[in-house]
C-alpha cells in the first residue's frame, strides 16, 4: 500500500522517445506513475498503441510505481489521413487534446499532475512554453514540461542507460514483422528518432 504522501503524475504516454523518457524520469523519482494514451483514431495508433504496451511491460518489471497503462478515446470529427500526415506533421490542436483528456482522467483518479514530453522547439502554435503556461492555467493543476526547450538528442543522451530506448517507436507508417513491430524508416518521424539516437553518448548527469 502507497503512502498517501508518495507523488502521483498522469504521463502522457505513446511509446516515442520523450514520453518514455517522460515516464522513466517520474518513475525514478519513487512517484507513482499512471500511465496515459490517448487514441483520437489516426492509422497509426494500433500498432504505436500495442507497443506501447509492450515497453509497459519491461518497465514494470523494474519499477512497482508503474500503474495500468489506460488508452482513452478522443473525439476526433476528422482525423488527419495518410497522404497529408506524410507532408505535415502538424495535428492542429494535438496537445490541447492530449492535456485536457489526461486532465479529465487524473481527476477522476484525484490526482494533481499531469506530465507530457513536449520539446517546445517544433513551430507549432501549440508546443512552446507559453502555450504550457496558458494550458496550465485552464487545468487548475500542475502541468509539467521537464524536456521543454530540450533538444531530442539532449533528451536521449540524459536518458541512455536507464531507458529502453532501441524499443521505442515513432513512425506515422509502422508494420508487422512476425512478432515485430518495426517503423518504415522513412517519414520524419523515424529521420528524427534515428538522428536522435545515432547522436548517442553516455550522459554524467542525473535524469
Amino acid at each position: 500500500m502507497w503512502q498517501e504522501s508518495v507523488p502521483k503524475v498522469v504521463v502522457l504516454f505513446s511509446g516515442g522517445v520523450e514520453s518514455t523518457c517522460l515516464l522513466y524520469l517520474y518513475l525514478r523519482k519513487g512517484w507513482l506513475v499512471y500511465p496515459l494514451y490517448v487514441r483520437a483514431g489516426y492509422f497509426w495508433e494500433s500498432l504505436e498503441l500495442e507497443n506501447a504496451r509492450r515497453l509497459w511491460r519491461h518497465a514494470k518489471r523494474s519499477y512497482r510505481n508503474l500503474l495500468p497503462l489506460r488508452a482513452i478515446n478522443l473525439l476526433n470529427p476528422e482525423p488527419l489521413d495518410r497522404r497529408r500526415h506524410e507532408e505535415d506533421l502538424y495535428i492542429p490542436l494535438r496537445n490541447l487534446g492530449l492535456v485536457t483528456c489526461a486532465g479529465i482522467y487524473a481527476s477522476a483518479k484525484g490526482i494533481k499532475r499531469v506530465a507530457i514530453g513536449s520539446l517546445g522547439i517544433y513551430p507549432f502554435p501549440d508546443n512552446n512554453a507559453q502555450y504550457m503556461q496558458n494550458l496550465r492555467q485552464l487545468l487548475g493543476m500542475e502541468l509539467l514540461t521537464p524536456f521543454m526547450g530540450m533538444d531530442k538528442r539532449e533528451v536521449v543522451r540524459r536518458f541512455a542507460g536507464h531507458v529502453p530506448l532501441e524499443k521505442t517507436l515513432s513512425c506515422i507508417l509502422p508494420h508487422r514483422q512476425g512478432d515485430r513491430i518495426v517503423p518504415c524508416g522513412r517519414c520524419e518521424k523515424c529521420k528524427e528518432r534515428e538522428e536522435a539516437l545515432e547522436s548517442l553518448v553516455p550522459y554524467e548527469g542525473t535524469p
